[in-house]
């Protein structure tokens, strides 16, 4: 459990540097950011809805597994951090960039905190409910093989949730 609280909180921090960049980014007019974002997420999120995601500039290590147990909470809140930012991670779909982009440009400092809290919840999520599967090893296979689909889901409710907060 301090696990994913590490994970959680380390997500929020991540989440409220992207909305402080967000308050630097509206001295830009709003209609040069809106009109920005809309080929970003066109384009991102067609290759998302036809499962097909777009491969980003990333930096494909993992976090170590010793950063975890190097104290009972700072380790957790490290790893969160890292995988949060950016700074070591690897994902199968451009969403998170995409939330990153949505936020900086027309969102702020809430929907930065906002988007950390999503993104720190899902991330703790996955460890969790693994650890609560009786064979963990196929609730792996299960999400290798549902991964294209999981990230159909995810980009419609995205698209959605996108939508929902502009109108």
């Amino acid at each position: 459990m301090i696990f994913n609280s590490g994970l959680m909180l380390g997500a929020l921090v991540s989440g409220a540097v992207v909305g402080a960049v967000a308050g630097i980014a509206s001295v830009v007019p709003e209609p040069v950011r809106l009109w920005t974002l809309l080929p970003v997420v066109s384009v991102i999120m067609s290759f998302e809805l036809i499962g097909r995601p777009l491969s980003l500039p990333q930096n494909r290590r993992l976090v170590p597994q010793d950063v975890i147990p190097k104290a009972e909470f700072e380790g957790p809140l490290q790893f969160g951090f890292e995988m949060g930012t950016g700074v070591r991670t690897y994902t199968p779909t451009a969403l998170p960039h995409l939330l990153v982009a949505v936020v900086v440009l027309a969102g702020g400092l809430g929907a930065g905190l906002l988007a950390g809290i999503g993104f720190g919840a899902g991330r703790a999520l996955m460890p969790y409910l693994r650890s609560r599967s009786d064979d963990p090893r196929q609730w792996d296979r299960d999400m290798l093989c549902s991964l294209s689909r999981m990230g159909q889901i995810c980009a419609a409710g995205f698209l959605l949730a996108l939508v929902v907060t502009i109108l």
